[in-house]
């Protein structure tokens, strides 16, 4: 979609963004968005994008230059087309005209996808089907018939359905890709530090979530896996998933599903002020790896507003625990997602494994396939995947 203001900024301005990035030299770069509205996904790392951060109390001035914008939906509180004219950036009509300019030839150093939030209906399952595959389609073509790759940002995770999250892996990896995905949350402050070694012996894991189920627990099993990845061997796979809610979350801890005193050392490390008044009931997905360690992502609305980690460890007696800081309301936790943007494109060096997200999108997509129906454990053999 792009609107008649989207158009006259295209005109008036594509020379003096050339002028402009010749001048600075800096990479430049294509944005392709769902949707921009205040506090969005798109506003809390475009603006960091476009304006710079700060990160750990220092000011840090973009290292790219944002070139062209994609813009799928414009809500009635729409900031694209304020934000496209008041800094003389083009909205293209489509995903490759944003790539190539307008033009016939990839004329961006780089891609960033922000393929979260808008209205687009849900799955059975119920999550929602973001356009990112349509998205990824579209940008390795245009690498393809132009004979040039590019590095890419993918946020969160890869796709609403296995079989498309596992096809864009496998074309990123076979194109050589250089990509950076996944939540924000593993980057960020670590409340109190652990800064655990690879090579740790755990043998249970527990992360906490709030708010809606599909949206913000994904935040939470990607925590959960950057944290499980660092074990003894690195990734082994895992075996199966299962949600619970309300009740049964109890009863499952007292048979020894999960650990209750996990939870309790996770929430002792809140940060963020929980709701008084918060009644909702819990919900969880216990996951199984294929060696044998355990998981579980406790989505407990009314008792926190925080990522916090829990483990157990081999030859501790107490679990270890922090919690993921991130900043409700200024979100400056993205900052460390821009600068590991930056880092990507300037170098070519992935920060960090994207086989963590496949695994972690491949979990999700388990557990809310076993909420629908009703809590059975679903066996997951594709995600028998080994990394480190």
């Amino acid at each position: 979609m792009v609107g008649p203001i989207s158009r006259r900024v295209f005109c008036a301005s594509s020379a003096a963004s050339v002028a402009s990035a010749a001048a600075d030299a800096k990479p430049r770069v294509a944005c392709v968005l769902n949707v921009w509205f205040p506090n969005s996904h798109a506003d809390v790392f475009v603006s960091r994008l476009l304006d710079g951060y700060r990160l750990n109390h220092a000011w840090h001035t973009p290292r790219l230059d944002v070139a062209a914008f994609y813009v799928d939906q414009f809500p009635a509180n729409d900031m694209a087309r304020e934000e496209a004219e008041e800094r003389g950036i083009p909205i293209f009509a489509s995903v490759a005209e944003a790539l190539r300019f307008g033009g016939n030839k990839l004329a961006v150093d780089a891609v960033a996808v922000i393929g979260e939030h808008g209205e687009y209906p849900r799955t059975a399952r119920g999550n929602v089907m973001y356009p990112r595959r349509r998205y990824f389609d579209e940008i390795a073509s245009v690498m393809r018939q132009d004979g040039r790759v590019i590095p890419m940002y993918q946020d969160k995770y890869f796709a609403f359905d296995w079989t498309d999250a596992k096809s864009m892996y496998d074309r990123m990896r076979a194109m050589r890709v250089p990509v950076l995905c996944g939540s924000t949350v593993p980057l960020s402050w670590q409340r109190p530090p652990l800064d655990l070694p690879r090579g740790a012996r755990f043998t249970e894991l527990l992360t906490t979530s709030y708010s809606d189920l599909e949206e913000h627990s994904y935040h939470a099993i990607e925590l959960l896996q950057a944290m499980a990845e660092r074990r003894t061997g690195g990734e082994t796979g895992v075996a199966s998933v299962r949600h619970s809610a309300g009740e049964e979350v109890w009863r499952l801890a007292a048979v020894g599903e999960w650990s209750r005193p996990l939870l309790d050392a996770a929430l002792s490390r809140r940060v963020n002020v929980v709701p008084s008044d918060g009644k909702q009931p819990p919900e969880a997905f216990l996951i199984r790896y294929r060696d044998g360690l355990k998981g579980a992502v406790l989505h407990v609305n009314a008792l926190t507003r925080d990522y916090a980690f829990a483990a157990r460890m081999e030859g501790r007696p107490e679990p270890i625990s922090t919690c993921f800081y991130i900043q409700l309301y200024l979100h400056n936790h993205w900052s460390f997602m821009v600068r590991n943007f930056e880092d990507l494109v300037l170098t070519g060096r992935e920060p960090n494994p994207i086989e963590r997200t496949l695994v972690a999108n491949g979990i999700m997509l388990a557990g809310l396939e076993s909420r629908r129906q009703g809590g059975k454990w679903i066996e997951t053999p594709e995600l028998s995947l080994s990394y480190s």
